[in-house]
């Protein structure tokens, strides 16, 4: 019996002094300090793959997420603190365990979901604390279900002390200034939009508004006034991305000039929001299989836009566009820092290269150098429409104007003559030319034209005084203030003499009769261009009568409600 026992504590002390050399040879082929990765089907675990050192890898070129779940392990036997957190890139994931160990092989073990991991407020990143053990951790091992970005595993490092992620006011502050100045151009564009109702100005708004958001949740700067679940703030991210550059794309569309870029041009980039989100679902929602390739496409997915704003930008620089330059000034570090993040993201570095902050300031100078070009836009299209309306007018009044004498026509005064009367021309004269066809069938019609001319010109108007020819040789004044009558009498009889003096050769003086009404000043008689005509072409026609070269002038009165005539 004592020889069983004796055989029995032999073979338990071989056991324990082979498990002993084997401990430190499968220690001794990972490196001091050292991250190491293996792949595992869903119903391994570490205790199942630390025997077997083939299956870790320990340079990040040769890691990536396509497997089922993914074991990371970190070597801490030259840590001179044992680790309180572990902190990493903000990435969605199935599931997920961490599990420490001593130098005995002794465990303590934690299972994590998305709601044990708290953003960090500075960068885009979240952290989550470590499970505690009683003796000093010789390695931690974290299994990964379903990480959406190999960034979750290469950006992944154990901290010590109080904090996971310090807080750094220097950063924050500076984000929360870039996101001020984002809202100043948002403000400018919806108050300019209120006025000028540019298509231009509504897409540069949303547009700001999108990458204002996508910086607030990037930088984490929101995770200081908001609780969202990764969920949450990988679905908003995404989302402003996508956002942002269809935007972007309408924006510049409409911002290019006429005449700069075919219907061809501006369709293709309106048709960005055909092309955005089907790459953002598949982003967001890729399972399986797909998983793997969600990232690295999905970034890749940038590169037809990129080079779709080239060449609508080369175009539009060819054709003369003066906008162009703002955008290709405000384009270029933003498609720098994409084509960066596409190119680590598809193995041209050891690990993708997400490049954030400088995405931050990179949006900021897109949108500083685009609300230039939104204020350029403006200041060209108020002087294009300041030079129209000046056209226009200048027809308006060419339409309004009599082509011979350059006097204002009936048409002119008919449509104005409401407001003049308000204004205080409540006097109508009308005139005529006496014997005018004599002149024509004797001199001609240059030598007509020659007269109407220079009865024109005594007939000058000024600031109480309005000429219109209404046609012929006939010709109308409204007159305001003081003397009407006497002002315009020595109107007509100033016709006589400007054509003696201008038009030689005539064999008589050319007069003038006149037919003068006044309404009263304080406005008690209204009436209408029509009414007071009648009444002065009646008194033309009573000077004419009357034996020509006069004026007969009528004052219209309100006395009992009834008009007389005095």
């Amino acid at each position: 019996m004592p020889d069983m026992r004796w055989r029995m504590t032999g073979h338990l002390w071989l056991l324990l002094c082979a498990l002993a050399a084997a401990a430190p040879a499968f220690a001794a082929s990972f490196p001091h300090g050292s991250a190491c990765l293996a792949a595992a089907n869903a119903n391994e675990d570490y205790r199942a793959l630390s025997g077997d050192p083939a299956r870790w890898h320990c340079r990040i070129e040769d890691w990536s997420i396509h497997a089922p779940r993914l074991i990371l392990r970190f070597d801490l036997r030259k840590a001179s603190e044992a680790p309180d957190f572990l902190v990493t890139r903000l990435t969605r994931f199935h599931s997920m365990r961490i599990s420490v160990i001593d130098g005995t092989g002794k465990a303590a073990s934690r299972r994590l979901t998305e709601t044990d991991w708290k953003p960090a407020t500075t960068d885009w990143t979240m952290s989550t604390k470590l499970p505690r053990i009683d003796g000093a951790p010789a390695a931690i091992f974290v299994e990964i279900d379903g990480p959406r970005h190999l960034g979750m595993l290469t950006d992944a490092r154990l901290v010590a002390g109080r904090e996971a992620i310090p807080a750094s006011p220097r950063h924050e502050l500076l984000i929360a200034m870039l996101c001020g100045m984002l809202c100043m151009p948002l403000l400018f564009n919806l108050a300019f939009y209120r006025v000028l109702s540019e298509r231009f100005l509504f897409w540069h708004a949303l547009s700001t508004t999108f990458m204002l958001a996508h910086t607030l949740i990037t930088s984490g700067l929101i995770n200081r006034f908001t609780a969202l679940s990764l969920d949450q703030l990988s679905i908003a991210s995404t989302t402003m991305v996508g956002g942002g550059i269809i935007t972007a794309s309408f924006f510049a569309a409409d911002l290019i000039e006429t005449g700069k870029l075919d219907p061809l041009h501006r369709r293709a980039l309106r048709c960005v929001v055909f092309w955005v989100p089907p790459w953002t679902l598949f982003y967001l929602f890729a399972e399986g299989p797909l998983l793997a390739l969600a990232a690295p496409l999905y970034l890749a997915s940038f590169l037809p836009l990129i080079v779709l704003f080239v060449w609508v930008m080369a175009v539009a620089y060819a054709r003369g566009s003066r906008a162009v330059y703002f955008q290709l000034a405000a384009w270029t570090p933003m498609m720098v820092t994409s084509l960066v993040r596409i190119v680590s993201s598809l193995g041209a570095t050891d690990t993708p290269l997400e490049m954030l902050v400088e995405q931050h300031y990179a949006m900021g100078l897109e949108v500083i150098i685009t609300s230039l070009g939104v204020i350029d836009r403006l200041i060209t299209i108020r002087r294009q429409r300041d030079l129209a309306l000046a056209e226009m007018r200048i027809f308006e009044d060419r339409a309004d104007r009599d082509p011979l004498t350059g006097l204002f026509n009936r048409r002119a005064i008919e449509q104005r003559f409401a407001t003049l009367h308000a204004e205080g021309f409540r006097a109508m004269a009308v005139l005529d030319l006496d014997k005018f066809k004599s002149i024509n069938d004797t001199h001609g019609h240059m030598k007509g034209d020659a007269v109407l001319c220079a009865a024109a010109s005594a007939l000058a108007p000024d600031p109480d005084t309005i000429a219109v020819r209404l046609g012929g040789e006939e010709f109308l004044l409204l007159l305001r203030g003081h003397d009407i009558a006497v002002r315009a009498d020595r109107r007509r009889q100033a016709i006589a003499t400007r054509i003696a003096a201008e038009v030689p050769g005539l064999d008589r003086i050319v007069t003038a009769s006149m037919g003068l009404v006044e309404t009263p000043a304080d406005g008690t008689l209204t009436t209408d261009f029509s009414r007071l005509y009648a009444h002065c072409d009646r008194l033309l026609y009573e000077a004419k009568d009357a034996g020509r070269n006069r004026t007969m002038q009528e004052k219209l009165q309100i006395f009992s409600g009834r008009r007389i005539a005095a």
